[in-house]
């Protein structure tokens, strides 16, 4: 049974592989397009694994091909198609338009994807030679080579346009493409408007993403980026949030995608020439076919791969023009008034206003929840050293964004400074930031988050009788824990993204344990936020938890408190997005989008944050005052009130 084995997949093997390759093409093509949208981690893994196993089953079977013996003498005579899959694989090495790399460290790469390229085609052209002299379907076999070798150089290519340097160079040479009635000062912002302008903002962007500061962007680039008639004027936060996502969808393309390489003119010729190689080599090939006899399971396979490459470039002039703001502006430049309509219209339809381009979707994680989860699986998952994993696998998770915690952040022209002691409704807690912000800003997270759990579960279950909940104060407290647990899934999951010490893990593991020596046996998390809020000798300095249960005792929540809570809490979030780095966020893109990343970009709009011509602090030292000609902003300023 084993031998008969054997000799069937010997008989095969180049079949299933081809086969296999081909699958795994599609697969790739197809699913590497949702991850944009997406923050599944299922999903992510099995794109991953096509991602890699496609080049290595392309080369395995181009290696396969190369000792193949498929001449009169060998020991293939019935499957003398072979060699013409050769071409094929260099195909299926090019990869798929809608996904060139898996992470942004990929397109740093792309000298060993160039070494990679001159290899294999290295190995396709030996087969060439062993086969071309006894085959009649050697001339559309070398057009199917010629496809091949673009495709795949189309990849490389692609990689290194999206590498960091390539990005940098390419804003001192492209223009903004701004359109003239951008410049108005009663800009109205409907969607054609929106487009308009993310288009022309791109090119700041890449600098942005690149790490070139504002001051340091090119004059006109930089005029069109901080728009004064976009983002100093009040505006609807949705309509602010979908310019943030189109530009954000446009960056992902030039990172991950062929997009750079498609809309320059070579690129379009080379893609012209590559699919009339593939439409005169299958016509040879059906008319070459008919003068031999062949094996018609290699028949059918050979016409597999020609639908697929015919499909995959079909779709992918569909996902990566058609799909395109830069197809209409393109005809909107060239004055093709009718086609601009036309593909104004697709585009619109294809991708409506309401239609999100990212996951639309923000992660949460409760500490205090992930203090009290059950010990016992936590031991065995430690034994085995996959704690953390099994952490954030239990307790972090992802919500949709409503568009009230859009328009809280987005809406108003939030600018740090607004937060003082001297005038706010909660006396604890003001008079308590002056000490607090000073800390390392890890414990400054996990001081306010366990501050708000108090906060909201003595809010919901007042000592006294219970009292009715507006919708407005539902929304306020919606906005505080989802920004709460949102900073604290950044802080334990993505803490490269925050300006934090290096050694969180040791800070979370000590505040871990603090609230488990804190708390009795079998106790739930209520029981411990009641007794933190009333037992005033549960106190530690050295512990964010217990010390901010410290700080709450003697509040009286009321709706002005919450207000200010819910107010800081966007300053926090404001905080961290100026503090953040662009190469954490380009990663983030490939992982359905961060939302810190969109309130970075908007702060970059306003000129603030790091990158900005106003840096953020969390507060001013006692007795310093703001120097530099007000180059400086602080989330709690203790002169304001003075």
């Amino acid at each position: 049974m084993a031998v008969m084995f054997m000799q069937l997949w010997k008989d095969w093997e180049l079949q299933l592989l081809v086969l296999l390759s081909f699958t795994l093409q599609i697969s790739v093509f197809f699913f590497g397009s949702l991850r944009r949208r997406s923050t599944n981690s299922t999903l992510r893994l099995l794109i991953w694994l096509a991602y890699l196993l496609s080049d290595l089953v392309a080369v395995y079977t181009l290696g396969q091909l190369s000792q193949h013996e498929s001449g009169p003498h060998g020991a293939g005579e019935t499957h003398q198609l072979t060699f013409f899959w050769a071409p094929f694989l260099l195909i299926h090495l090019g990869g798929q338009d809608t996904i060139t790399a898996f992470s942004i460290e990929d397109n740093e790469l792309w000298l060993r994807h160039l070494l990679n390229l001159l290899t294999q085609v290295g190995l396709a052209i030996y087969v060439f030679w062993k086969s071309a002299a006894r085959n009649q379907l050697l001339i559309p076999a070398i057009l199917i080579f010629v496809a091949g070798i673009i495709k795949y150089g189309e990849r490389t290519w692609a990689l290194r346009c999206s590498s960091q340097k390539a990005l940098r160079d390419s804003t001192h040479v492209e223009g903004t493409g701004q359109f003239p009635e951008l410049l108005e000062r009663d800009l109205q912002l409907d969607y054609l408007t929106i487009v308009k302008y993310a288009l022309s903002s791109a090119p700041g962007v890449i600098d942005l993403f690149v790490g070139r500061k504002i001051a340091k962007m090119k004059d006109n680039i930089r005029d069109i980026f901080t728009a004064v008639n976009v983002f100093q004027v009040p505006a609807e936060g949705r309509r602010i949030f979908k310019i943030l996502e189109i530009e954000l969808g446009m960056m992902y393309d030039n990172l991950y995608t062929k997009a750079r390489v498609v809309r320059t003119w070579l690129g379009a010729i080379l893609r012209c020439v590559s699919h009339i190689s593939l439409i005169v080599a299958f016509v040879l090939f059906l008319v070459g076919k008919k003068q031999r006899h062949y094996s018609n399971v290699d028949v059918s396979i050979t016409y597999a791969l020609f639908v697929g490459a015919f499909c995959t470039e079909v779709c992918a002039f569909f996902f990566m023009v058609v799909m395109s703001p830069f197809s209409w502006a393109f005809l909107e430049y060239w004055k093709c008034q009718r086609l601009a309509r036309v593909a104004w219209s697709i585009f619109k339809n294809i991708q409506p206003e309401s239609r999100p381009q990212w996951s639309n979707s923000m992660g949460q994680f409760n500490f205090l929840n992930s203090c009290f989860s059950d010990p016992l699986v936590g031991k065995m998952m430690n034994l085995v050293g996959a704690k953390e994993l099994w952490r954030n696998f239990r307790h972090a998770k992802n919500v949709q964004i409503k568009a009230e915690l859009k328009d809280a952040i987005f809406e108003s022209k939030h600018h740090p400074g607004m937060l003082s002691g001297g005038t706010s409704p909660s006396p604890g807690l003001g008079s308590a930031l002056d000490t607090i912000l000073q800390k390392p800003f890890e414990e400054v997270i996990l001081f306010l988050h366990a501050y708000t759990e108090i906060f909201l579960h003595r809010y919901k279950n007042p000592a006294s009788s219970s009292c009715h909940v507006s919708d407005k104060t539902w929304h306020l407290m919606d906005t505080c824990r989802k920004v709460s647990e949102y900073m604290v899934y950044l802080l334990v999951v993505h803490p490269t993204m925050l300006n934090v010490s290096s050694n969180i893990r040791d800070v979370l593991e000590e505040a871990s344990e603090s609230v488990v020596k804190a708390s009795g046996t079998d106790w739930s998390k209520e029981q411990f936020l009641e007794k933190l809020a009333t037992d005033q000798y549960l106190y530690a300095p050295s512990s964010p938890v217990l010390l901010a249960g410290f700080v709450f005792q003697g509040e009286s929540p009321s709706h002005e408190s919450l207000e200010f809570l819910a107010y800081a809490w966007v300053m926090i979030l404001l905080y961290a997005a100026g503090k953040s780095r662009g190469d954490a966020h380009a990663k983030q893109l490939s992982m359905g989008g961060e939302f810190l990343t969109f309130v970075w970009l908007y702060m970059a709009h306003c000129s603030l944050g790091d990158m900005g011509f106003v840096e953020i602090e969390l507060v001013r030292s006692t007795g310093i005052n703001e120097g530099g000609g007000g180059r400086k902003a602080f989330i709690w300023d203790n002169q304001r009130h003075r």
